[in-house]
């Protein structure tokens, strides 16, 4: 099973950036897996976010295509870090080829985007800002595998 993790719009914090990119360094020895990042279009304060959530949410399907499609939001269903690792282990063995998490911007994720969903996960019922969830969805995807495995990590 090969993972793609697709956010909306640059990590701009470099801490961030590295911790993000660690996780993901260590989830890659058990499966292969990419950090995707989408352009974020640029908003105004005025005027109607449709069309800029609109061009990110094909550029999202795009790079999503033919993957299974999770994407992160406070509405969605919430698991303990066993919880996630039993859901991740539910995927791979039903010999899923691509999944595909997705993380959005600042304005949340157009409806096209969460039509396509096949499943609907959140971190915390409360909002996070697009880096802070990144970060925590990658330490737990991490901690999914480390869990599958029964290694020390994960307690």
């Amino acid at each position: 099973m090969k993972i793609r993790i697709i956010s909306v719009g640059a990590i701009k914090r470099s801490y961030v950036k590295g911790a993000v990119a660690d996780y993901l360094k260590r989830t890659s020895r058990y499966t292969p897996t990419q950090s995707i990042e989408i352009k974020e279009e640029a908003y105004t304060k005025k005027g109607s976010r449709e069309p800029g959530l609109k061009r990110e949410a094909e550029r999202i399907l795009k790079a999503s295509a033919d993957s299974y499609i999770v994407i992160l939001a406070d509405t969605g269903k919430t698991y303990t870090s066993t919880g996630l690792a039993d859901f991740v282990g539910s995927l791979m063995n039903s010999s899923r080829k691509n999944v595909s998490f997705i993380v959005g911007g600042p304005y949340g994720l157009h409806s096209s985007v969460t039509s396509a969903a096949d499943a609907v996960l959140s971190l915390s019922p409360m909002t996070l800002p697009h880096e802070l969830a990144l970060l925590v969805f990658s330490e737990q995807l991490y901690r999914a595998f480390t869990i599958l495995g029964n290694e020390p990590y994960s307690h």
